[in-house]
């Protein structure tokens, strides 16, 4: 029993690294696709691991057969390759593709497109308030910027109960985006912590539980923005959900190339 007891132990713990150590692998792809331009390389680079991370599930659902809750997490992360490699497959196809915005605006024009494509797809409300908004200086188109702000756009979309306030905001030194939604908040043992930003975490509140995902949005959405110069900051708004605010200084804003 003795020497049984030792083998499983040993065993589970060498599992527990394995896991360990691809989620340490997912992160760090997670954060190489952020690279904007370096998407196509990133792209050739990450099938290779994928493909190992993807043998490995298969042989740990052999292997935990029967722990329902251990191989639904294997499932998981199993269906989250599949995913990473339809991404990477887009990007090899389409390195470079992006007709969404293909000019440069100011950030006023930015939003006001970015808005109009949710509310295509939304029935929610979309408010835009910009009467302190002085900055009209165009700003190089940046794929970081688009894709770093519609994903929390697309956040509060997702979570809101009916409406979505978005405030720019400028003087003669910073320009502000505030984006805030009237759904459930942040979760409270999340923005205690100070952990919003990090890439797989998950509340411990029941009552959220099932809503909200690992953290890749934010942390991806967060990454894009804040190599473009921003200052990212998380909240509970006075609309009773979530509120991001991202500010620039304006002279980082000219050398967005």
């Amino acid at each position: 029993l003795n020497y049984f007891a030792m083998t499983f132990g040993t065993q589970s713990r060498l599992r527990k690294e394995a896991l360990g150590k691809m989620e340490e692998v997912m992160a760090k792809e997670h954060e190489l696709l952020s690279l904007g331009g370096q998407a196509a390389a990133a792209a050739h680079s990450l099938g290779t691991p994928l493909s190992t991370i993807k043998i490995i599930t298969r042989d740990l659902v052999k292997q935990f057969n029967g722990k329902s809750e251990i191989e639904k997490d294997i499932k998981l992360l199993s269906s989250q390759v599949d995913r990473c490699n339809e991404i990477l497959k887009r990007l090899t196809l389409n390195p470079e593709e992006d007709d969404f915005i293909d000019k440069d605006l100011n950030m006023k024009d930015y939003l006001i497109e970015i808005i109009s494509s949710f509310n295509e797809i939304s029935k929610k409300e979309f408010i835009l308030i910009d009467d302190q908004y002085s900055n009209r200086k165009k700003i190089t188109k940046s794929l970081e910027i688009i894709y770093g702000l519609r994903n929390f756009i697309g956040n509060a979309n997702k979570f809101s109960n009916k409406k979505i306030q978005i405030i720019l905001l400028s003087d003669s030194k910073e320009t502000e985006i505030t984006i805030k939604d009237d759904g459930p908040g942040f979760p409270k043992d999340l923005i205690d912590k100070a952990r919003l930003g990090e890439p797989y975490i998950r509340t411990n509140d029941d009552k959220n539980f099932s809503k909200h995902g690992l953290g890749l949005g934010t942390f991806i959405g967060k990454t894009l923005l804040e190599r473009n110069f921003a200052k990212i900051s998380f909240h509970n708004s006075s609309l009773g959900g979530a509120e991001v605010q991202i500010k620039w200084k304006n002279n980082d804003l000219k050398k967005i190339n």
